[in-house]
């Protein structure tokens, strides 16, 4: 029979049945791998590969996800308990009190801390400040963070994110409690990147002002000046041509001089060059009032410095002393090397001593460009640790270094040379082969020149076709597009919950439709609720609470470019290797953190953000980020490649980002550092451009 003729085969080919004791081997691998933080829809597809090739048939996939689910269930729930037991008491009040309103606050603080920071202003940073003080002091730092995975402790963050305070009450004790130490311990990172980037906006923004102050000053003092000089000159040609047998009183020189336009002159010239000098620093200590109304509390942040950044640090204990009482004035000893060009002139008074307000503003600018560098980190930050804690450690090097080199096509170190120079002489021969072969390209007088072919002659009957067609081509209404593109491309059943079961709430596909148009057309769930029957405001606001997230948008982009992909149109227009990418500015009226002055297109202001796409050769967009308009848009091109999750494998990229992007590129083993960038980064993959431009030759590669 056919049953006796499959095990038949089956044991000739030494393949096992899914009974008793592979179930109990599947149970201990899954338990094992829950423990490692992998979380149930990982684990349904690393185990139908475990079975394969242990050379066990696939039972029916509801087996196996009760199967996971279950065990899933059990290793959750014990480790709930172990987070639980090694809490203290007094951290267990502290999240209660984090769970209540009070002091007639409406939102409770657990909700505070979801918040996206506004523009750095004062306030805003005392604000937030304040809410890492209370975070640190629910005692949480005492917590051992390492019993809990990293991916996982991220995972239930992000989970309990999408709770209410009232939602997180519904769960027992152990769940509430592991859920909440989870939820602060990410929040602590988090908070502390964004007062990082307040500060940096906030200095930038005094920087950006004093200079506005100073310029327009300048420019006052600088059409008086130009008369004072004048006056100064004719006073000066009066005394020289005065005879030196007669005797010269001042009535006979103001005679001939106005001594009050004189003296009028002589004081716009002392502002001018006192202005030359020190103005910028004189008006930049104007605002030294309103910098230490948060400095205080944010040099209290748990800094530390890479090598050779030893003082700052220590300029930073020394400010901490001063602000204690410990200190009553700045040492001798105390560190000026990092004090900008622009403070030096008035860092120290006539009798040599140090002007801590002019000191502390210069350590205030020193820390912000240190932080940008990495010389300055927060080891319990998110992006702004320490550079070489992102990348990979000698031992994961050590594990694989053999794979690398074949996986990225690259020679082993010692046949580098060999190998780059066989190339340049390979490239430069053909190029001579295939420079006669055209005349695009010439040489004139030692110069590469380019020429543009002529415009195409467009015919009557293409210009009549395309008229033909235009007007043959059916509008279509929006939803209607999203809902054929879905059917081709499936890309709605990439927005599940976090958690990835696939349970629907009522009239779903409507609502998801519904709540992808009004955040896509700014209409907003309102709007959008009165425009279409049977769908209301909660059901939209459940939709984008729990099913559209910045990673299920990224897994349905990526579903409709990997399908475009596939079209036989696509490959007319590029195979997909090559890739360009670039940024739009839009206005923007909300008050937020990535808001910033572009006064090239928005003037002095108005703020904006940028959108910044990488657009295939194919015309498929496979990364959009949005982006702040004050850092160099060359710091995302990497982004956008690294995190690149579609079938696209982008060989060629080009930018518009010209010599910063050059410092990208020009990386130094390229292909391997993004290697290790893409295995080994833990938070961001933006590098700062001070860190990019400070590497060298890798030298574990030599090893």
């Amino acid at each position: 029979t056919l049953l006796k003729h499959r095990n038949s085969r089956h044991k000739d080919l030494g393949i096992r049945g899914f009974h008793v004791k592979v179930e109990g081997d599947l149970d201990r691998w899954v338990e094992a791998q829950a423990h490692q933080g992998l979380l149930p829809d990982e684990l349904f597809h690393r185990a139908e590969r475990y079975l394969l090739l242990n050379r066990i048939v696939l039972p029916g996939p509801t087996t196996i996800e009760r199967q996971i689910v279950r065990i899933c269930n059990q290793v959750h729930a014990q480790l709930f308990e172990q987070v639980f037991e090694q809490m203290s008491p007094e951290l267990r009040e502290a999240i209660d009190d984090l769970l209540q309103t009070s002091g007639g606050n409406q939102r409770t603080y657990f909700n505070q801390l979801k918040e996206y920071p506004p523009a750095a202003k004062i306030s805003s940073l005392k604000r937030y400040l304040e809410r890492y003080d209370n975070l640190v002091a629910t005692g949480i730092n005492a917590f051992e963070e390492k019993l809990i995975d990293t991916t996982f402790l991220h995972y239930l963050y992000r989970l309990t994110k999408r709770y209410s305070a009232k939602d997180m009450k519904r769960f027992k004790d152990h769940k509430l409690y592991a859920l909440m130490v989870c939820f602060l311990l990410e929040s602590r990172k988090i908070l502390l990147d964004h007062l990082v980037k307040m500060h940096d906006q906030y200095m930038t923004e005094l920087c950006r002002q004093t200079r506005n102050s100073h310029d327009k000053k300048h420019k006052e003092f600088r059409k008086r000046q130009k008369k004072a000089i004048d006056a100064v000159l004719d006073t000066t040609d009066v005394l020289l041509e005065w005879p030196e047998e007669e005797p010269l009183y001042k009535q006979d020189l103001w005679q001939r001089i106005d001594q009050k336009h004189l003296l009028v002159s002589i004081d716009d010239l002392r502002i001018f060059k006192r202005l030359e000098e020190r103005g910028y620093c004189d008006l930049l200590l104007t605002r030294y009032p309103s910098l230490r109304k948060y400095f205080a509390d944010f040099i209290r942040l748990p800094f530390e410095v890479a090598k050779g950044s030893g003082p700052l640090i220590k300029a930073i204990q020394i400010v901490q002393q001063l602000d204690n009482g410990d200190l009553k004035k700045l040492p001798e000893t105390t560190p000026i090397a990092f004090i900008p060009r622009e403070l030096r002139r008035s860092l120290k008074d006539q009798g040599g001593s140090i002007n801590r307000n002019v000191w502390e503003m210069g350590l205030a600018l020193a820390m912000k460009d240190a932080l940008r560098s990495g010389d300055l980190y927060l080891p319990q930050s998110k992006q702004h640790v320490s550079f070489w804690d992102l990348t990979l450690n000698e031992s994961n090097w050590d594990e694989t270094r053999q794979t690398v080199y074949t996986e990225l096509q690259q020679p082993p170190p010692h046949e580098v040379r060999a190998v780059i120079s066989a190339q340049f002489h390979d490239s430069v021969s053909e190029a001579k082969k295939r420079f006669g072969l055209d005349n695009f390209a010439e040489i004139n007088n030692g110069r590469l020149k380019l020429k543009r072919d002529d415009k195409l002659d467009v015919p009557d009957k293409v210009s009549r076709l395309q008229k033909v067609i235009d007007a043959h081509m059916p509008t279509i209404r929006i939803e209607q597009l999203l809902i054929e593109v879905d059917k081709m491309t499936h890309y709605s059943r990439h927005f599940v919950p976090i958690q990835h079961h696939q349970s629907r709430p009522k009239a779903f596909y409507k609502s998801l439709m519904a709540a992808i148009i009004s955040q896509a057309t700014n209409l907003g769930v309102v709007s959008m609720s009165a425009s279409v029957k049977g769908v209301t405001v909660d059901m939209l606001r459940h939709i984008l609470q729990y099913y559209i997230r910045e990673e299920t948008l990224i897994d349905a982009s990526a579903e409709i470019v990997n399908q475009h992909h596939e079209l036989p149109l696509s490959a007319v227009h590029g195979s997909g290797t090559l890739s360009s990418s670039d940024a739009q500015r839009f206005l923007i009226r909300a008050d937020s953190l990535l808001s910033s002055y572009y006064p090239r297109y928005y003037g002095y202001y108005e703020k904006a953000i940028g959108i910044y796409t990488h657009v295939s050769d194919q015309y498929s967009v496979f990364s959009t980020k949005i982006i702040s308009c004050s850092p160099r848009e060359a710091l995302y091109v990497l982004d956008g490649l690294l995190e690149n999750n579609t079938v696209l494998k982008i060989r060629e990229h080009t930018t518009d980002t010209w010599i910063y992007g050059n410092r990208v590129r020009s990386l130094p083993f390229a292909r391997l550092l993004l290697y290790a960038a893409h295995s080994g980064f833990k938070g961001s993959t933006t590098l700062p451009y001070r860190q990019i431009r400070r590497l060298r030759r890798p030298q574990p590669f030599a090893h």
